[in-house]
């Protein structure tokens, strides 16, 4: 049994005691009451002493504005406020006239908001201050409790770490630093050299190669004793010196006499005749600074001329039939420096060389440094005129930041490094990584120019820049906030300069939200223009609050999946930007909607209004001729927009969504293709340390990408590293103790507590590894010097040799029984490494640790494997090496089991992390997407079609990134891994748009997210492509690919959202529940349940809670069966109709229907809470059924025996508020339907009953059997039981009022108010055994899903 009603009600819209009509009358209460009464009363609203705020408060609406209640009270108390009786002869019947009878208790000093609308609506400035508040704190909080970015290494942490190959890199690298006299690892067992000798060890390869160039730098400064061609240089060119590339300007050969004085000419211009020149040149012992190597120089040597201007055409022809007799030699190796000494030095095979090619150094130099690998060439050799493409310049200056004042001042123009004949179009000077510090600091502009860009947009869409002004600061809050957990709360000590690009994805992020927010406050706003703020605040976070829920977090999880990578730059960039994108949510779920109450209570009354005054000055009334242009232009885009994007986007995506889903079909499965299978994304060559850093033609990338390898002393000789080394490690664990997340950190060593190299099996299998290593197909050959892998063999033949008593007799020499004891071979060992090696610098591959321990083994040999940036040539090495220690080692005693390998394998580690990781961040950030996206919708379909969009807009982008010919490096797989989280925004607009459209069938349910949406998500589209081609020009590459990947993700994943996933759900959309994972009391926005009303009174906060509530059947259309394929996208209406959104019986488990009805007064009262979240029931009518349209409205009661006319008045009619077509929302149309334009049928109809729809047995209970204790009463807006389910098709007719009443259609509302008229709608039924149906049309808290 229902609770009776208390005799005093508090309406939960109004706060007011609200009198029972069933209590007894009695005297007045001592409070200003207002009563309801007709319009042609004397009485009527329009004679109304008080003022009344305009927006506020309109006749005919049912909520009161923040004005109305004080005015309210302030009328005659002697107003009779009983109520009508509501029975006549016996027989309830509804009354004329409604009575509503409103008590308003006196307004309070401070109210406690019941909700959050209310809250946001009412303390908007407190609301921004709190947020300001937090974000201040975060900022100085994360400013000073941790170090400030340091960005002097852009590209630090793009190596990988926590992998395989990385672990290994790192402790070798480790263990090299930990290798020397004084450190934790020593060559030698001598402890008094480790405590007194302070140098340190390094790679053998590192070794010879420092050596060389202190060998070299010394010869440079010297005077040399060779002959006069060698003493004109300062020894011979090096590598550690700044380089140039010559190019011909017009099509020839570099070998012609203007060329040469052409480059002469430009490096003394522009570098020479430089201030610093002279400052940081190498000098000659005369201390002038030394001649370049160059074509010129070599050919007046070789001339015997002055200068190379002085050089004349005969030289240049004499010196290349020179060269072409030297040059066979030279590509046999004849050619080479140890036969260019003197004869006593030389080898035999040296004996073959012509005099005149080896009298000097000039031409082997010319040769091997100056000239392209394809001049003079073994296969160009008999050209009758070789082709010189390219020619080196060397200049006497170390390569370092030194020239950066050069470089800029003479070198960054195009038109200083160029003329008629040649051209610098590649440099090596050493200044790549301070040239990217400052161009990174110059380029800022461009991503700058992209905010701009943006927020421009938001503006003009908007026009408003204080909510431009506001949503900047959000954006701004939303990253401090997030550097403050990124480094307190995460504790995160790395701070990469790619966190930075999180400032234009997050704004790429804001504007679509911002954008879909403010087309649903204006929609609302248009709909219920008499509604207060606290009621349009609530209707529009009840659809935005959910697709922003359901947007940040899947946004977020897609950026979170890219922390899988192994790239710690990476790593970083997820966590900073996954958690930006939380905090932007969390803040824009109140900082937007505050923003806006702020600027429609505030602002908007600050900004003047242009006048159209007829009188003024002369540049006033120009800007109010602007001004009127201006809003005639805006009109014509509205228009134009509404055309656009609610009549011909819905039709053309619904009339053509079988090619739709063709071609972008196509588009993904091309776009695999080509990104996958042929010719897929190529790996880098090079470390991101020597990487692309600017754009491709700068001429720094252009050395490192094209010209490097046109030199041949760019190949290196098998002696200094060009084949593979192995170095095998036993006695350190390959544990890399350092921060993955750090790259600055550095690893510590790990001892093997099993370490045990002494035992007879461990030597035995040493011994044996030698013999089975050199068996192996890529043992190569051993340089002399070099660490053996046969230190066994070495220690054998050392205890042999007579050379072992050289310290003096010990018990090690003429030992030849082998295996040894443990301790006579730890003891030799030490013995042999201070004989070998008595200053500590010699590598035997022993290591010893402070008390003269042997710590670990590292034994070392060549293969014949060529180094290569090819990923295929080192992968192939890694894995037969590999395999073959793996086998190796599984034959190995116990102390010698847990041995690994490394190698020259830095470039391989990227390219295999790059190789492996991408596609399985894209899968992971994908199925967090789906599952995020099942979270908030509970839809299957609808989850998989949104993932279907997002994959086809991921794999599209990768095809066109490998047409723009961009290399897998790591900016790419930086973006790649972004590129989820970027292109799931528009598809969840229209995903969730489609999942709370309140209309049944998928084709209406397209429609209506399409012209919801579809305006909103093209503007932000447009918006995000303009950004990005703003940052085209920029010089650093970060930026431009930046501004690609954003250019490309966006206009992809629109199409695809708006086209694709559409027309899936045209297909495949789910309707009704369809794919929907139902809960118990779970309702879907066209359901309509009832629960407990305990419950219901437990939380009268809850917005559309009330006390005792009912369940209605669905109401909506009939569409024609031919609507999908012939008419459906044919017509383009512009009759006014809306069609009623369905309401469905949920029968829930859990959810306990109503036993006993409550007062007929006390439904009237509450129809607000009931029909809050369905705006199909503003626009209703009566139907007709096939053939009959009755004149007259019936009531029929339970026994359907009793029928009486009722007839609308025209005098109510005539105050029905009509919205004016300036009064809507550009795009949007508040009083039309989702499918207006399309095929819709004019008559309205009654279907067959529904037998899958129960309907609960109170329904349809009369009013005057609720005293009754034996049959229930029926109330108004209930069903009488007569039929399961009852099918309505609704469409609205305006009552015009001009019009004689006989001039109206009987099927025209049967009503005594408009949409604002808080009296109930009668719909009558034309056959006299169905029942009449009771409505309520609110005016108040919609859901506001009318299109």
């Amino acid at each position: 049994m229902a609770p009776e009603a208390s005799p005093e009600r508090s309406c939960s819209l109004h706060s007011c005691p609200l009198e029972d009509p069933n209590h007894p009358s009695g005297p007045q209460p001592p409070t200003s009451t207002l009563q309801t009464i007709d319009p042609t009363n004397p009485l009527a609203p329009p004679h109304f002493p008080y003022p009344r705020p305009p927006q506020e408060y309109q006749e005919g609406s049912s909520l009161l504005g923040s004005g109305d209640q004080t005015a309210l009270c302030s009328l005659d108390p002697n107003i009779n406020t009983s109520p009508v009786s509501a029975q006549h002869d016996g027989v309830w019947k509804p009354p004329s006239t409604q009575q509503h009878v409103v008590s308003v208790r006196p307004e309070r000093a401070f109210r406690m908001p019941k909700s959050y609308a209310q809250l946001i609506a009412e303390w908007p400035i407190a609301v921004v201050l709190l947020c300001l508040a937090v974000i201040l704190l975060c900022t100085l909080a994360g400013l000073l409790g941790s170090q400030l970015p340091d960005f002097s290494e852009p590209l630090l942490g793009f190596e990988p770490r926590d992998t395989d190959v990385g672990r290994k890199l790192e402790v070798w690298k480790a263990l090299q630093a930990s290798t020397g006299p004084r450190n934790l690892l020593s060559l030698s067992p001598d402890l008094e050299l480790n405590s007194s000798n302070s140098r340190g060890t390094l790679n053998p390869v590192h070794r010879s190669r420092i050596q060389e160039s202190v060998v070299r730098t010394r010869r440079m400064v010297e005077t040399p004793e060779e002959n006069e061609q060698d003493s004109f240089f300062c020894g011979p060119p090096e590598k550690s010196y700044a380089k140039l590339v010559f190019m011909s300007t017009a099509v020839g050969s570099l070998w012609n006499l203007q060329a040469i004085h052409s480059m002469c000419r430009m490096e003394q211009e522009q570098i020479r005749s430089h201030t610093r020149f002279e400052d940081i040149c190498q000098r000659t012992k005369t201390n002038e600074c030394c001649p370049s190597w160059s074509v010129g120089n070599y050919l007046a040597v070789l001339s015997n001329r002055s200068s190379c201007l002085d050089t004349t055409q005969a030289d240049a022809d004499r010196i290349l039939a020179l060269l072409r007799s030297c040059a066979p030699y030279y590509h046999r190796g004849v050619l080479a420096p140890i036969c260019l000494g003197p004869d006593r030095d030389r080898p035999t095979y040296c004996a073959q060389l012509p005099n005149k090619c080896s009298r000097g150094s000039a031409i082997y130099q010319l040769l091997h440094f100056m000239l392209d690998r394809d001049f003079l060439s073994p296969q160009t050799a008999d050209y009758q005129v070789p082709s010189l493409k390219y020619s080196l310049l060397f200049l006497p200056i170390l390569k370092s930041t030194s020239m950066i004042d050069i470089y800029l001042d003479g070198l960054i123009e195009p038109g200083d490094i160029s003329d008629n004949y040649t051209s610098i179009t590649g440099m090596d000077l050493g200044l790549k990584q301070e040239l990217l510090k400052h161009y990174l600091a110059q380029d800022t502009v461009y991503p700058l120019l992209a905010m701009v860009a943006i927020f421009f947009s938001i503006a003009v869409y908007l026009r408003s820049l204080f909510i431009t002004l506001m949503v900047l600061l959000g954006v701004l809050g939303s990253l401090m906030v997030a550097f403050f957990l990124y480094h307190v709360a995460f504790r995160m000590a790395y701070f990469p300069f790619v966190n930075l690009a999180a400032l234009v994805l997050l704004s790429s992020v804001c504007v679509n939200h911002t954008l879909i927010f403010f087309d649903l406050w204006r929609l609302n706003k248009s709909q219920v223009p008499s509604g207060g703020l606290a009621q349009r605040v609530g209707r529009t976070m009840h659809h935005f609050g959910y697709l922003l829920l359901v947007s940040g977090l899947t946004t977020s999880a897609a950026f979170y999946g890219s922390y899988l990578s192994r790239l710690p730059a990476v790593r970083c960039f997820a966590l900073f930007m996954g958690t930006a994108v939380l905090v932007h949510m969390a803040l824009t779920l109140v900082w937007l909607p505050a923003s806006v109450v702020l600027q429609e209570r505030y602002v908007s009354r600050l900004v003047p209004r242009v006048q159209g005054a007829r009188g003024g000055s002369d540049p006033w009334r120009l800007v109010i001729a602007l001004h009127r242009r201006f809003r005639g232009f805006r009109r014509a885009i509205s228009i134009l927009s509404r055309l656009l994007f609610q009549r011909l986007l819905p039709c053309g995506v619904i009339k053509f969504r079988y090619i739709w889903i063709c071609w972008f079909a196509a588009l993904a499965a091309g776009g695999a293709y080509i990104g996958g299978v042929s010719p897929r994304l190529q790996l880098p060559i090079l470390l991101p340390l020597g990487g692309q850093v600017f754009r491709p033609s700068h001429p720094f990338e252009r050395f490192d990408a094209e010209y490097r390898q046109q030199f041949l002393f760019e190949d290196l000789p098998p002696d200094q590293g060009g084949q593979l080394p192995v170095v095998l490690v036993w006695g350190v664990l390959p544990v890399d103790t350092s921060d993955p997340l750090d790259p600055r950190s550095n690893s510590s060593l790990v001892s093997d507590p099993d370490f045990s190299p002494s035992s007879p099996e461990a030597q035995r299998w040493l011994l044996a590894l030698c013999h089975r290593a050199r068996n192996q197909s890529f043992f190569g050959n051993q340089p002399q010097g070099w660490p053996t892998l046969c230190f066994m063999e070495a220690l054998q033949h050392w205890m042999e040799s007579p050379g072992c008593s050289r310290l003096g007799p010990n018990l090690c020499c003429g030992q030849s029984d082998f295996p040894w004891a443990p301790q006579l071979f730890t003891h030799c060992l030490k013995m042999m490494a201070l004989e070998q090696g008595p200053d500590g610098t010699r590598d035997l591959g022993l290591r010893f640790d402070a008390h003269g321990n042997l710590a670990a083994l590292v034994l070392q040999f060549q293969t014949n494997f060529r180094y290569s940036p090819e990923y295929g040539q080192v992968h192939h090495f890694y894995t037969e090496v590999s395999r073959w220690l793996a086998g190796e080692l599984g034959r190995a005693p116990p102390g010698l089991r847990r041995g690994w390998f490394t190698s020259r394998l830095e470039l391989y580690s990227l390219q295999h992390s790059l190789t492996t990781e991408p596609a399985v961040v894209l899968g992971l950030a994908l199925a967090l997407a789906f599952a995020t996206l099942l979270l908030g919708t509970w839809n299957v379909p609808l989850s998989l079609f949104s993932v279907a969009a997002v994959a086809g807009t991921v794999l599209l982008t990768v095809g066109l990134l490998v047409l723009l010919e961009w290399q897998l490096n790591t900016a790419e797989a930086l973006f790649l891994s972004a590129s989820v989280g970027l292109s799931v925004d528009f598809t969840i607009n229209y995903c969730i748009s489609y999942h709370l459209c309140p209309h049944p069938d998928r084709l209406s349910r397209v429609a209506f997210s399409l012209r919801q949406t579809s305006r909103a998500t093209a503007v932000g589209m447009a918006a995000l492509f303009a950004s990005g081609v703003l940052m085209l020009p920029a010089t650093v590459l970060l930026y431009r690919k930046l501004g690609i990947i954003l250019m490309m993700v966006k206009f992809v994943s629109c199409g695809f959202a708006s086209f694709f996933f559409q027309s899936l759900c045209c297909f495949f959309g789910p309707e009704k529940n369809c794919g929907q994972i139902l809960w118990p009391c779970a309702h879907l926005p066209w359901d309509a349940g009832s629960g407990d009303p305990d419950e219901e009174k437990a939380r009268p906060g809850i917005l559309g809670s009330f006390s005792e509530h009912y369940e209605l059947q669905p109401l909506a259309r009939r569409r024609s069966p031919s609507f999908d394929t012939s008419t459906a996208t044919s017509k383009l209406s512009h009759r006014p109709s809306v069609l009623s959104e369905d309401l469905q019986l949920q029968d829930g488990s859990c959810c306990s229907h109503l036993q006993d009805p409550a007062s007929p007064r006390e439904l009237l009262l509450d129809h607000q809470a009931v029909f809050s979240q369905f705006p199909a029931l503003q626009t209703s009518s009566p139907y007709k059924q096939a053939g009959h349209c009755p004149h007259a409205m019936c009531r029929q009661d339970f026994q359907g025996q009793m029928c009486e006319p009722l007839r609308a008045s025209s005098e109510t009619l005539a105050h029905i508020p009509k919205l004016k077509a300036d009064e809507l929302p550009d795009g949007f149309c508040s009083s039309t339907s989702t499918l207006e334009g399309l095929s819709v049928s004019d008559d309205t109809c009654m279907s067959t009953s529904d037998p899958s729809a129960r309907v609960p047995d109170f329904i349809g209970i009369s009013p005057e059997d609720l005293d009754g204790a034996e049959q229930p009463a029926l109330e108004r807006g209930q069903l009488n039981g007569k039929r399961d389910t009852l099918w309505l098709a609704l469409k609205e007719t305006v009552y015009d009022p001009s019009l004689p009443s006989s001039h109206q259609s009987s099927s025209s509302w049967k009503v005594r108010g408009g949409p604002g008229d808080s009296s109930p709608v009668m719909l009558p039924n034309s056959q006299p055994d169905l029942p009449d149906v009771w409505l309520r049309r609110p005016s108040t808290h919609t859901s506001g899903y009318s299109s």
